[in-house]
């Protein structure tokens, strides 16, 4: 087990953003990283944990993958979905444009009432 293992922050910068971008415009799974933070969170993840462990995953529990999540070795979360956000700002092809729609049409209700989660 990795106790002792530092985040070495390997998701940040040009990395994260060159690894969603190729995620993003990736044609075979192209709409489901478009539509889904959480699973182009869990795929960032997943490379993170590729990269921790050698291309060994298989042997990752739950608890060692929450030490790592907690220990600052995988990429933030909210560091992955701003990295999107910012793409899909400069790149209008890389999102999916009914979930821009519905994402536009909520936070235009938000201003109108003045209702903030």
């Amino acid at each position: 087990m990795l106790n002792n293992y530092k985040g070495d922050r390997m998701g940040k910068g040009k990395y994260l953003e060159a690894r969603v971008k190729r995620l993003l415009a990736d044609s075979e799974n192209q709409k489901t990283y478009q539509t889904s933070d959480l699973a182009l969170i869990s795929r960032i993840w997943f490379e993170d944990l590729k990269r921790i462990k050698y291309d060994n995953v298989n042997g990752t529990g739950a608890i060692e993958f929450l030490h790592l999540l907690r220990d600052g070795a995988l990429t933030s979360h909210d560091s992955v979905t701003r990295c999107r956000r910012k793409l899909q700002a400069q790149h209008p092809e890389l999102r999916d444009d009914s979930v821009y729609k519905g994402r536009k049409n909520i936070e235009k209700q938000m201003k109108e009432t003045g209702t903030y989660w």
